[in-house]
């Protein structure tokens, strides 16, 4: 089964919120919120909601 992320979103993963432009904040921020729909065990939807937490609190230190 193929997860629900583009391929910009895919080339994402690993990354660093620190590193990562506004405009790849945003598509993150999009990831997570589908991959913590998408998953089903309790840690990893906990794991997407603190990563897309984290870079909504990245995106806006930076405005």
């Amino acid at each position: 089964m193929l997860e629900p992320l583009s391929n910009s979103q895919q080339q994402l993963r690993g990354r660093k919120v620190q590193d990562m432009t506004v405009d790849q904040l945003a598509d993150w921020i999009d990831a997570c919120f589908k991959m913590e729909r998408w998953v089903k065990g309790n840690k990893a939807r906990r794991s997407w909601k603190l990563g897309g937490e984290e870079a909504k609190a990245e995106l806006e230190r930076r405005k």
